[in-house]
């Protein structure tokens, strides 16, 4: 039984770092491509796993995300 159990825990573990592995190659092929839009999207997925209905954010009008705001209204 604990042979079985290594032999998967082994497997599982070559199947998370292959997918590892191409999830890197994808995330710096996007950044190649796009730098700026890629910080960009990195930043709103911060955002959104970060803030919620309950908090309050507090902007200088230089940083992107103020930017980015702004133009939405125009």
């Amino acid at each position: 039984m604990k042979e079985i159990q290594s032999e998967a825990y082994r497997q599982a573990q070559i199947i998370m770092g292959k997918a590892d592995a191409e999830a890197i190659t994808i995330y710096g092929d996007a950044y190649n491509r796009a730098p700026e839009f890629y910080s960009f999207l990195k930043t709103m997925d911060t955002y959104k796993n970060t803030i919620d209905d309950k908090s309050t954010v507090i902007l200088t009008t230089d940083s992107d995300y103020y930017k980015y705001l702004q133009s939405l209204k125009e």
